[in-house]
C-alpha cells in the first residue's frame, strides 16, 4: 500500500478549506441540503486495491478503517488501515496500520464502532477474529486482543458491531442444530468495561431449521440495542427482520418483520438515536432494486408505512443509513442518467423530519464519476460537516483484480445543535469516604459527555452515556473533601456544557466517627457496671436502646443521600434517654458516665449542624 502523503490528501488543503468558505457562504442563503458537496476527494492513493472501508463518529471526530495492501508491498498482503479526523472530514491523520500481520494473512472484514473517546475496530486474520480498542479517541490503540481464543467468538464476513456507553455489541451468523435441522442464526455477543468483559452471547434471530439467517447489523443508543438481518419467508422471499432490547442486550422483544413483502429484501442498514430507529435495505417487489426505508418513533415497538427512496427503473444497491436528532441521510449506489449499467454513481437522500419523509428535490449526485464504478457509501454526520465515502474502481492495479481507492465529498451543515442542560443529580450529596453512584437527568447530553464537580477532593469516575436525557457515574468522595456543595458541569464532545449549581453536598465523616466515639464509651460504661447498676432489667432494654439509636443515626447518615433529619432526631432521642436514665429513682447510670456520653451528644450533634440541649 503506498500511503498519500500529498498535502492536499491528509492535511488542511487550501483548496479544500477554500471549497469549505464558499459552502458555508451559500448556506447563508440556501437551504442545508442545496448546498453543494465538495468535489470527490481521495482519501487513499495507492497502487493496490482498497475496500471494505467502514465509518464511525463521535462527536466532532470521524473514524475510518479499511483493508489494503501492506506498505509498499508488490504482491497482494491485505492489512488492516485507521485514519481519524478530529475536525468533522476537512483533513485526516496519517493512516494506521492496526493488523500488523505478519506474512500473508488474508485481513478482512473490518468493522468500527465508537461510543466517547473509546474507538473499536474488529477484524478477522489468521488466528481468529481481533479487536483493537483505542481509550484516546484513535489516537493510539491498545494491544489487540484474540476474541476467538479468548472468548471463542468468531466475526465471520459479514458481522458488525455497535457500542454504547462502556458496553460493546457484536452480531454474526452462527450454525445451531436442532430436531428440525441446521439453520444459521444471528447471534449477539455482549461486552462490558469497554470490551474488556465478556458479558455473554444469545441466539436473536431464533429462526426455525432449514432457514439461514443473513446479513446482520447492530447499532446502540444508551441502554437500548436494535438488531436487523435479512431471513428467508416460507412460500416466499427474504425479509428483514428485527428485535429491540431496552436492557443493554440481556432480553430482547418480539422479533418483528419489517418489510414482510413478496420482494427479495437485503443487505439493511440501520441506525438510530434515542428512541428513533432508522432502516433502509435493498429491495426486488417492483422486479428492480430499489432502496426502502421504514422508520420508528418509538424505539423500535411500531414502524411507520416503508417509503421507496430510490424508485426508478435501475438497480439501486449498498444502502446505508445515518441520523443525528432529526435529520436523517440515506446513500445508495445507483446508475446515473446516461451510464452504462455497470457504471455506479453515489446517491444521497436527505430528511430534516426525523425521517417521516423526505423531499424528492434533495437526492444529491455526490461521486459524479459516470465513467467509473462507485460503490458501498458510507456516511459521517457531525455537527460541522457531513460527508459521504466510496470505493471507486479505477485502471487495473497489482495482480489481475481490479484497483479501488476510498473517494469522499463532504458539505458544511448549519445544523445548530442546542446546549445540554442539567434538571437533577440524585443522590445529591455524600459523606466523605463515600463512592456514591448518581443518576443525572437533562437534556441534550451527547455520548461521550464528560462531567466534573468544582473544588477538589470529589472525583468523578464510571461516567456512562444512557441517553440524550439520563447519564450516570460515581462521585468518589476522599476523606480530605472540604465539606460543602459543588457545582456539577457536563461537558459535551462539541464543547457546549451546562452546570447545575450545588449539585452535590460533600458531607464531613466526623459524626459518623463520633458516633463510633459514643458506641464505645456506652459500652465501656456497661462494662464498668453503670449502666447496669441497679438494674432489675435481665435484658438490658436501656443499654440496647442507647444503641439502637447510635445504630439508627449511622444507618441515616450513610444512606445515598444522607438523611440529616433522621440522624437528628435518634441523637436527640439518645440525649433524653440518658437524662432519664440519669433521673432515675435506682440510676442506671452514673454522673460521670453521664457527663461522658452527654459530651458525646453534644459533639455528634454539633457536627451533624443541630442544636445541643442543655445538661438535664
Amino acid at each position: 500500500m503506498r500511503i498519500n502523503q500529498d498535502p492536499n490528501r491528509f492535511a488542511h488543503p487550501s483548496a479544500v478549506s477554500s471549497l469549505f468558505c464558499v459552502v458555508a457562504l451559500l448556506m447563508l442563503s440556501v437551504p442545508q441540503m442545496k448546498a453543494a458537496f465538495s468535489p470527490p476527494i481521495p482519501l487513499t492513493n495507492t497502487a493496490t486495491d482498497t475496500s471494505d472501508q467502514q465509518v464511525a463518529t463521535s462527536g466532532s471526530n470521524v473514524y475510518i478503517v479499511w483493508r489494503d495492501n501492506e506498505l509498499g508491498a508488490t504482491v497482494s498482503n491485505p492489512e488492516i488501515y485507521f485514519t481519524r479526523s478530529t475536525n468533522g472530514g476537512v483533513s485526516f491523520e496519517a493512516p494506521q496500520n492496526i493488523s500488523q500481520s505478519v506474512g500473508f494473512s488474508g485481513t478482512g472484514n473490518p468493522r468500527i464502532a465508537a461510543s466517547g473517546q473509546h474507538v473499536y475496530i474488529a477484524f478477522s486474520d489468521t488466528g481468529g477474529t481481533f479487536l483493537a480498542h483505542s481509550e484516546n479517541g484513535g489516537e493510539s490503540f491498545l494491544p489487540k486482543t484474540n476474541l476467538t481464543t479468548t472468548f471463542g467468538l468468531q466475526l465471520g464476513s459479514s458481522g458488525w458491531i455497535a457500542a454504547a456507553g462502556e458496553n460493546l455489541y457484536m452480531v454474526c451468523r452462527q450454525s445451531t442444530t436442532t430436531s428440525t435441522g441446521t439453520a444459521d442464526d444471528i447471534f449477539m455477543a455482549r461486552f462490558g468495561g469497554y470490551g474488556t468483559s465478556f458479558l455473554g452471547s444469545q441466539n436473536v434471530s431464533e429462526s426455525p431449521a432449514p432457514a439461514h439467517s443473513i446479513d446482520p447489523v447492530v447499532v446502540a443508543s444508551g441502554n437500548s440495542v436494535y438488531v436487523a438481518w435479512s431471513d428467508p419467508v416460507p412460500g416466499s422471499s427474504n425479509d428483514i427482520y428485527f428485535r429491540h432490547s431496552i436492557d443493554g442486550g440481556v432480553g430482547f422483544g418480539p422479533v418483528k418483520n419489517i418489510s414482510s413483502n413478496s420482494g427479495l429484501s437485503r443487505f439493511p442498514s440501520i441506525a438510530a438515536d434515542g428512541m428513533k430507529v432508522w432502516l433502509a435495505w435493498t429491495d426486488k417487489t417492483l422486479g428492480n432494486d430499489d432502496i426502502l426505508f421504514a422508520r420508528s418513533a418509538d424505539a423500535g415497538d411500531s414502524f411507520e408505512p416503508t417509503l421507496n427512496l430510490s424508485n426508478n427503473a435501475t438497480g439501486s444497491v449498498d444502502p446505508v443509513v445515518t441520523g443525528r436528532g432529526n435529520n436523517v441521510y440515506v446513500a445508495w449506489a445507483d446508475v446515473p442518467p446516461g451510464a452504462e449499467s455497470n457504471k455506479l454513481d453515489i446517491y444521497l437522500k436527505s430528511s430534516s423530519d426525523a425521517g417521516f419523509s423526505f423531499d424528492p428535490s434533495l437526492v444529491k449526485n455526490v461521486s459524479e464519476t459516470i465513467a467509473v464504478l462507485s460503490r458501498a457509501p458510507r456516511v459521517a454526520a457531525t455537527n460541522a460537516m457531513l460527508s459521504v465515502y466510496w470505493g471507486e474502481s479505477l485502471p487495473t492495479g497489482i495482480g489481475t483484480g481490479t484497483q479501488r481507492d476510498i473517494f469522499y465529498a463532504s458539505m458544511a451543515l448549519s445544523i445548530p445543535v442546542p446546549p445540554p442542560s442539567v434538571l437533577s443529580l440524585s443522590p445529591g450529596a455524600g459523606m466523605q469516604t463515600q463512592s456514591v453512584d448518581v443518576d443525572l437527568t437533562g437534556s441534550g447530553f451527547q455520548s461521550g459527555a464528560t462531567l466534573a464537580l468544582s473544588a477538589t477532593g470529589v472525583t468523578v469516575t464510571d461516567v456512562a452515556f444512557v441517553s440524550p436525557t439520563a447519564m450516570k457515574a460515581k462521585m468518589n468522595v476522599s476523606l480530605s473533601a472540604t465539606p460543602g456543595g459543588r457545582d456539577l458541569t457536563v461537558t459535551n464532545p462539541d464543547g457546549q456544557s451546562a452546570t447545575l449549581s450545588g449539585a452535590f453536598t460533600v458531607m464531613s465523616a466526623s459524626a459518623l466517627m463520633l458516633i463510633e466515639i459514643t458506641r464505645t464509651d456506652v459500652n465501656m460504661g456497661a462494662a464498668n457496671g453503670g449502666l447496669l447498676a441497679s438494674s432489675s432489667d435481665s435484658s438490658n432494654s436501656n443499654f440496647k436502646s442507647l444503641l439502637s439509636h447510635l445504630e439508627n443515626a449511622e444507618r441515616a447518615l450513610l444512606s445515598q443521600p444522607a438523611d440529616l433529619a433522621t440522624a437528628i432526631n435518634q441523637m436527640d432521642a439518645f440525649y433524653v434517654k440518658i437524662g432519664n436514665m440519669a433521673k432515675g429513682k435506682k440510676p442506671e447510670i452514673t454522673p460521670a458516665l453521664y457527663t461522658t456520653l452527654y459530651n458525646d451528644y453534644a459533639l455528634v450533634m454539633g457536627s451533624l449542624g443541630g442544636t445541643v440541649k442543655p445538661t438535664q
